[in-house]
């Protein structure tokens, strides 16, 4: 039987970093663990709606759109991201 490894948030933490930039519209280095995404980056709720969907949509993970409020920065974002992915593997 092989054994499943599962994933840490450092393993989630550059791919969803470069989806947030992307869809954020951030310049490289402006984005930071703690930056509060509507208060620091001037984003919206629609804006975190799609970076969401889009690392649910690349990285094969659900986030329940009950946590959305509570995933507001990088840290909190990735480690849900890591969670939620042991979750699916864990059935």
């Amino acid at each position: 039987m092989t054994q499943q490894t599962v994933a840490t948030a450092a393993d989630f933490h550059e791919q969803v970093s470069q989806i947030v930039i992307e869809e954020l519209e951030l310049e490289e280095g402006e984005l930071t663990d703690n930056g509060h995404f509507i208060d620091d980056y001037d984003s919206d709720s629609l804006s975190l709606i799609t970076v969401v969907s889009r690392i649910e949509k690349e990285l094969g993970v659900v986030i329940p759109k009950t946590e959305l409020g509570e995933l507001v920065n990088l840290f909190l974002l990735v480690d849900a991201v890591a969670q939620h992915a042991a979750e699916s593997v864990n059935g």
